[in-house]
């Protein structure tokens, strides 16, 4: 990932415990508006317990449902996710490229 980086705080931004997916939706918009301005962003997951894939659909899902999978991975770090982060994550993006 090459350029300039933004840097996302997700508990600091929305709290440990994420369902909301107006705020998801929020988030997807925000990330897709500094990549248009020639960022990369990486959202930090530290100290986040839970989300649902409803969360992870409407933030992450839709990215990679639009765009594309390479897209994502050259523009979009996940860091620091627990293992049930990572899961959740992965199940959203999973259920919309299902549809």
């Amino acid at each position: 990932m090459k350029g300039p980086l933004i840097y996302y705080d997700i508990k600091d931004m929305y709290g440990s415990d994420l369902s909301s997916t107006k705020l998801a939706t929020e988030l997807r918009k925000s990330i897709l508006e500094e990549i248009d301005l020639g960022f990369n962003v990486e959202i930090d997951f530290k100290d986040v317990r839970s989300l649902s894939t409803g969360w992870t659909r409407n933030a992450f899902g839709v990215i990679v449902k639009e765009k594309g999978e390479d897209f994502f991975k050259s523009h979009i770090l996940l860091s620091n996710m627990s293992k049930g982060v990572r899961k959740s994550i992965l199940e959203g993006i999973g259920e919309i490229l299902e549809v």
